[in-house]
């Protein structure tokens, strides 16, 4: 407020009164050592000059409280000249401050000094100044005070910057607050004001102002005109602030109705500050989150009730793959309670053998983040099996998260019995229950397919039944059907693992052989079927004798498609049963030339030791290592007069359907023992031959005896002589088998495996046979090094065998690379044309 007082000529500007303001105060002296008079301030030069000079606004006053001094920084400061005020009160105190003024010119008055004394006055053009005063007396000669000198700041400026400044501040943080997502108020606790409201808080309530909402009174009746309701949650909020707990001044469901009639529920926060009298509050609409969680409340209410009626199995997965929930159908297809099954895997009923193949499928589509599929049996705990289709789609979050799985088990155990059923009708015979000529068909083809890949041969057998229309005629169709299905049990256990035998109709069985090597594994088979049929067959009290004819093609060298190959084999049947039948014959575009050919060969292998036809080639064989000659395996070789230099792939077959074997085999033993005992004693000491048995000589009762002979007759010792056998031998009869090795190693005679790998017996016969060594084929060697799974199949035998403490030479060893890498690996031994060829006697003695 104004001093209402004029001052100056000019009406309207503020002036200092004309009284003084000292009261007496001029009758009190002071003593002062440094003296001056107000006339030597205002009328000394020197002084003058001083104080014109100085940068701040010095005033002078004598005691009544006239301006007696008033310099440029002064004028400056206020506006007012010096001709404007000297001789009248200081400029315009506002009225509030004038008692203060007094004041403190008066204590001055008696000899105090006043520093930093804060007055407001007003300037020549009317606006405020906040002046900062400092005054000390003026001392007279005789020592009294006779003035006052004062010295002031206006501060008007630099409050205004600073108020500014915080006002910019506020304005910053009062934009912050007004765009967070939150309400915010302040408000105090004792009296309810609200002192802030950010935008959002005014949103939130629907559209209110900060004028709305001046106290909490004012806002409980805006937001809850109800009566009622508003009593309500003023007594729950007063009742939770009094007792202090944040928790519960802490609300997730407050409901409201906004200004413009909508329906909000908030989440509340209320912070008391006390030591403040303050309560700041946060409010947030949480009316979209708590609706879709009643939503999937409800939701999952339906669920629960619709999956508990479902006629189908559900169930829930966490993202881990373990249930969480299943239906009642689930539980009653599984046999299983929702205590046994909870956190368990998903497959916790899938039958153990069907395991490996479900899980194969179950990590398939959690790798690539999609729905699955299989039909599985489930194991019932009370011992039942129950075929089931189960599917699931995985559930993903709003950011892409797996969040588990939902799916659905379906019993199809009906629907497999009749697949089942209708498989047998398609596939298999009725009456012997063996597949039919559809089924094997196709297993032919399949198996055509893999041999092509594998480079390997499929035998087809085709066996027709020599006097199965006698018995027919004479017997009635029923002792038929007796016969074929009794000659149907003979034959299944005539064929080895892997094998199929299927009816081909009428009288006409079947076998496929996949996968063979020599023309000899079909021979064993087709002369096992010759045996099992010589027995005769009981038909309720009649014996009946039955033989079989068995015509042999072998793909691809007798057919390259199905259609071809079954011609062929049912042509080489047609010229076993024209041969006199109980007879097996293999396929030939010229049948005849090829009996005359191997009536031929017959006759001469029965003459071809006596002639001298037959001679032994010597490969040897070294340590890779070293490169040390250790061995050699004696080769047998047929030249005939007529048919020349025969393969031992063709004659040996015939020498042992002939029984010629016997003797052949004996005569190679005694050529190959004799011939390394002479290289012995003539300084070659450390030498092992390999001689090679066949099946049938191996399996013969008396070859123990015949080996022992044989090494007596010779001197050769029993650890010189190793026996090769093939795979095939272990398959044939494990009693015999497991006998003659054990006696012959007992005598120290060495045993290998040749071929190891192509044949049926795999690893599992080295454990149970007492062998020594074993012989990679040479398909695995020849394309050892551009080949890569060649190359892994040689370093697993390697590696097999140092496991087992086996020897393993490598056979048809062609370059240096071959041998470089099999040397790598770790192999032993080996032999093949890049060490030596095959030689004769007289080359083999040079090389020693």
């Amino acid at each position: 407020m104004h001093v209402s007082t004029e001052f100056g000529p000019n009406p309207g500007q503020p002036s200092l009164p004309e009284n003084g303001l000292l009261d007496g105060a001029a009758q009190r002296q002071k003593a002062h050592p440094l003296s001056i008079s107000s006339d030597d301030l205002v009328h000394g030069k020197v002084t003058t000059s001083i104080v014109e000079a100085l940068p701040c606004p010095v005033v002078a006053m004598d005691l009544e409280g006239k301006v007696i001094l008033w310099n440029r920084s002064a004028q400056l400061a206020t506006g007012w000249e010096a001709g404007e005020v000297i001789g009248r009160n200081f400029p315009a105190i506002r009225t509030k401050y004038e008692e203060k003024f007094r004041e403190a010119i008066a204590r001055v008055a008696v000899g105090q000094e006043i520093f930093c004394e804060e007055l407001k006055g007003l300037k020549k053009d009317g606006s405020l100044m906040r002046i900062q005063f400092s005054s000390l007396p003026i001392y007279g000669h005789d020592g009294h005070v006779s003035g006052v000198l004062a010295t002031f700041v206006d501060q008007s400026e630099r409050e205004l910057r600073i108020e500014a400044e915080l006002s910019k501040g506020n304005d910053f943080i009062e934009n912050v607050l007004d765009n967070l997502p939150v309400g915010i108020s302040v408000n105090t606790i004792d009296k309810g004001h609200i002192g802030y409201a950010n935008q959002q808080f005014l949103d939130i309530y629907g559209g209110w102002t900060r004028d709305d909402f001046t106290d909490l009174e004012t806002f409980f009746q805006n937001i809850y005109p109800n009566p009622r309701e508003r009593e309500e949650v003023r007594t729950r909020l007063l009742k939770d602030i009094a007792t202090g707990d944040v928790e519960r001044m802490s609300w997730d469901d407050l409901r409201i109705t906004t200004r413009d009639g909508v329906d909000k529920i908030l989440a509340v926060r209320n912070i008391p500050l006390a030591d403040m009298n303050l309560m700041i509050s946060t409010v947030q609409d949480v009316t979209e989150p708590k609706l879709t969680e009643k939503a999937l409340r409800e939701s999952e209410r339906r669920y629960q009730v619709m999956a508990e009626a479902s006629p189908v199995g559900i169930f829930r997965l966490d993202p881990e793959g373990r249930l969480c929930h299943v239906n009642r159908k689930w539980r009653e297809v599984s046999g299983r309670m929702v205590s046994e099954v909870m956190g368990q895997g998903w497959d916790v009923a899938v039958h153990p053998d069907d395991l490996p193949a479900t899980r194969d499928i179950w990590q398939m589509a959690v790798r690539e983040r999609r729905s699955f599929k299989v039909e599985c049996r489930f194991k019932v705990p009370q011992g039942r099996t129950t075929w089931v289709f189960c599917q699931a789609e995985p559930i993903f979050g709003p950011r892409g998260e797996l969040e588990g799985y939902i799916g659905s088990v379906t019993d199809i155990s009906r629907r497999k019995r009749t697949e089942e059923e209708i498989r047998q009708l398609a596939y298999y015979d009725n009456l012997t229950k063996l597949p039919n000529r559809s089924f094997f068909l196709e297993q032919l083809e399949r198996a055509m397919a893999t041999a092509r890949r594998n480079g390997r041969h499929v035998a087809l057998l085709f066996c027709d039944l020599d006097n199965f229309k006698d018995v027919n005629d004479s017997l009635g169709h029923d002792k038929g059907d007796q016969l074929l299905l009794a000659i149907a049990e003979r034959l299944s256990g005539c064929i080895r693992r892997g094998d199929t035998l299927c009816r081909h109709g009428g009288d006409e069985f079947v076998l496929l052989l996949p996968g063979i090597e020599h023309d000899r594994e079909a021979v064993a088979v087709a002369r096992k079927i010759q045996r099992a049929m010589k027995n005769s067959f009981l038909l309720e009290g009649n014996e009946v004798y039955s033989t079989t004819s068995i015509g042999i093609a072998v793909h691809p060298e007798d057919g390259g498609d199905v259609s071809t190959l079954l011609k062929h084999a049912d042509m080489a049947m047609y010229a076993a049963k024209g041969e006199g039948r109980n007879r097996y014959r293999f396929f030939s575009a010229e049948m005849n030339q090829r009996a005359q050919e191997r009536l031929i060969m017959e006759a001469g292998l029965r003459q071809a030791i006596a002639r001298g036809e037959l001679s032994l080639a010597w490969q040897p064989q070294y340590d890779l290592q070293t490169n040390e000659l250790i061995g050699v395996e004696t080769l047998l070789r047929w030249r005939h007069p007529e048919l020349g230099v025969v393969s031992p792939s063709r004659f040996i077959p015939l020498a042992e359907e002939t029984g010629l074997i016997h003797s052949i085999g004996r005569w190679v033993l005694e050529q190959a023992c004799s011939q390394v005992q002479r290289w012995r004693q003539a300084g070659l000491e450390k030498l092992r031959v390999a001689v090679n048995l066949s099946a049938s000589q191996f399996l013969e009762p008396d070859v123990v005896g015949m080996v022992k002979t044989v090494l007596h007759d010779t001197g050769l010792p029993a650890h010189w002589l190793e026996l090769e056998i093939t795979e095939s031998v272990l398959m044939i009869d494990a009693d015999i088998t497991m006998h003659n090795l054990n006696c012959l190693s007992e005598d120290g005679v060495q045993l290998a495996i040749d071929d190891f790998g192509t044949g049926y017996s795999s690893f599992l016969y080295l454990k149970n046979y007492p062998i020594n060594r074993i012989k990679m084929a040479r398909e695995f060697v020849q394309d050892i090094l551009t080949n890569p799974d060649d190359r892994a199949i040689a370093g697993t035998l390697v590696a097999m065998a140092h496991n087992l403490d086996l020897k393993i030479i490598a056979e048809g060893v062609e370059d240096a690379g071959q041998a470089d890498l099999l040397r790598n690996m770790g192999c032993h031994e080996v032999q093949g044309f890049h060490f030596s060829p095959p030689l004769t006697v007289e080359d083999f003695s040079k090389i020693i």
